[in-house]
């Protein structure tokens, strides 16, 4: 079941995004929970008692805590849920992506803008699903997709890179990891034979190399360039569709 939350201080706003979610779901055959909250303070206590909101439909000016405090918040503490904006000023745009947002709705909110907002937000939740990786005999440990930054092929082995820095080695080929995260997400690109990485924590593009976030250096192969380029545009034009 995905779990939403709309934190919004307009009551009838708050209704009627319940409605359309719950449509969404409907007719995506998604079995769904939404929870309402008025208040940025009322969402982070609930938050702290049951952490079980997968996908927050997010207001950013709100009496009191505001949404883009509450997101910050939230993402210092390392919390992963899918967080869509919805607010009547556009000016928040650019800070609100800093945060990972899923998306930024304008209002009055669009119902094809949120149904692509969800649907993207849908997919997250699936990529969250524990990727079970080899890290040796008899032993394996949970990698969330979302978390991934980047894997290496070295030797016999693939090295996994974190979000957080830590580094985990897998006994499996990363030719097998590529096929299962494939199936889980869109995000993945490999422009080297022995590196795939995330598409969302790319902080630069160079002719010769990707930086990522936290400074990994990886190496764009011959004629891996413009189809790298390609898909970073594609999926970064696709958070505002």
């Amino acid at each position: 079941m995905l779990r939403v939350a709309i934190c919004d201080d307009d009551r009838v706003l708050l209704e009627d995004l319940s409605r359309e979610v719950q449509l969404w779901a409907k007719e995506r055959d998604e079995a769904c929970s939404v929870g309402l909250f008025p208040s940025a303070e009322a969402f982070l206590f609930a938050w702290e008692e049951k952490k079980d909101t997968e996908v927050l439909l997010l207001d950013i000016e709100m009496p009191g805590m505001d949404g883009m405090e509450l997101a910050k918040r939230l993402r210092r503490r390392g919390e992963r849920l899918s967080i869509i904006f919805v607010t009547g000023n556009p000016d928040f745009a650019l800070e609100g992506y800093d945060l990972e947002a899923v998306s930024y709705l304008v209002k009055p909110v669009k119902r094809e803008r949120l149904r692509a907002a969800l649907d993207r937000a849908a997919r997250q939740s699936v990529s969250r699903e524990a990727l079970l990786v080899d890290i040796s005999a008899g032993e394996v440990e949970k990698v969330y997709v979302s978390d991934l930054c980047c894997l290496e092929s070295r030797d016999h082995e693939t090295i996994l890179r974190m979000r957080d820095g830590r580094v985990i080695p897998c006994r499996r080929a990363l030719r097998q990891l590529e096929q299962e995260l494939r199936e889980m997400s869109e995000a993945f690109f490999r422009p080297h034979r022995s590196y795939l990485i995330h598409l969302d924590y790319v902080a630069k593009i160079t002719k010769k190399e990707v930086q990522l976030e936290g400074g990994i250096l990886v190496p764009i192969a011959r004629g891996k360039w413009e189809g790298l380029h390609r898909a970073y545009m594609r999926h970064f034009r696709s958070k505002f569709e």
